[in-house]
């Protein structure tokens, strides 16, 4: 390829690394293309892209996008997965095609959070909870305290209430009497 070329591919993929914190590499060297096709689309539907790369160009676009050491995770044909909601939201879709029985999917590694990770740390992430399941604990930790708090006042206020009536009953019938 001519120089022109490996520049201008080194910059598109690094300007499209650069608006993401992290990505996921994969191994492709043993799929078809229907396979490649049918895991572009699984993909695509959780927002995430998938880009076919030559390792030597690699390198260089991920040094650029500010991704340092992610290219010694590269090894034969690989495909760098971006996008999304980041890594450990990539992992829980890659994750479970490798134990479904699929040996062509090789996971590499990936970067998240400034540090290069390693197939293990990619399998990590796949089982942390993702951004949306902790801002569901955040919401659970903060409402379920006030919910009760809000109880309890009620509790209190039905009380006081109750107490609040009984003395004007009271004082109704000594006012009577």
């Amino acid at each position: 390829m001519s120089k022109t070329l490996n520049a201008a591919m080194i910059d598109a993929l690094a300007t499209e690394l650069g608006s993401h914190d992290s990505c996921v590499l994969i191994g492709c060297e043993a799929f078809t293309v229907d396979e490649t096709v049918a895991l572009r689309k699984k993909l695509r539907e959780k927002n995430f892209r998938m880009r076919v790369v030559k390792n030597t160009l690699a390198v260089i676009a991920f040094d650029k996008a500010g991704m340092k050491g992610l290219g010694a995770r590269l090894s034969g044909p690989s495909a760098v997965v971006f996008g999304g909601e980041g890594a450990g939201a990539i992992a829980k879709v890659l994750v479970p095609e490798l134990s479904a029985g699929k040996k062509k999917l090789k996971i590499h590694g990936g970067y998240s959070e400034g540090e290069v990770l390693d197939p293990a740390g990619i399998d990590s992430l796949s089982k942390a909870p993702g951004r949306t399941e902790l801002l569901a604990m955040t919401l659970a930790g903060i409402s379920g305290p006030l919910s009760g708090m809000a109880g309890a006042m009620d509790g209190l206020f039905t009380e006081m209430h109750g107490l609040i009536e009984a003395l004007v009953a009271k004082n109704e019938g000594n006012a009577q009497s």
